[in-house]
């Protein structure tokens, strides 16, 4: 099994930012590159497994992004799209392929203290697990669960509000 768990975000004033591109890059790297180069290695030995799976973790904003983190949203909506692509080609070699999609949840993601209004670890991975062990492919929880089934519309009223416009 590959769990692709690994994401940096950066809030970022566009306009202003300063920053040298690599330090931008880097954002790129972990959280889209990095998963999608791992399937692509790892597939090869996960075919050769009994029960394969690639467990992708994207992010709510994967459907409507977050305005101060516009790199990391980005990145997950990519990563979203490449793992419904992957979902379609591994299943005709029998590699389940899984996504994660968290809400704002109580980690240092960000940095330390930035998400303590998320919600508690304890009772997201609880059901995500409960979920993913039922066979479910793709689990949200909260309100990323919300936005992974929201209409366009819906998802347009999101942004506006997640982002006071």
């Amino acid at each position: 099994m590959l769990v692709n768990n690994a994401g940096i975000q950066n809030r970022i004033e566009l306009a202003e930012d300063t920053a040298d591109w690599n330090t931008r890059r880097q954002e790129l790297v972990i959280n889209v590159e990095a998963p999608i180069h791992l399937a692509m290695l790892l597939t090869p030995h996960l075919r050769q497994q009994a029960r394969p799976a690639i467990i992708n973790v994207t992010s709510g904003l994967s459907f409507a992004p977050a305005a101060f983190a516009p790199i990391y949203s980005a990145t997950k909506a990519a990563l979203h799209s490449f793992t419904l692509s992957l979902r379609h080609q591994l299943a005709l070699i029998g590699i389940a392929v899984l996504e994660i999609v968290p809400p704002a949840v109580d980690t240092d993601l960000g940095g330390p203290g930035l998400h303590t209004f998320g919600v508690p670890v304890d009772d997201f991975a609880d059901s995500v697990m409960a979920r993913l062990a039922a066979g479910e492919q793709e689990v949200g929880y909260g309100t990323s669960e919300q936005a992974r089934l929201a209409s366009r519309a819906e998802l347009d009223e999101r942004f506006k509000q997640m982002n006071n416009r």
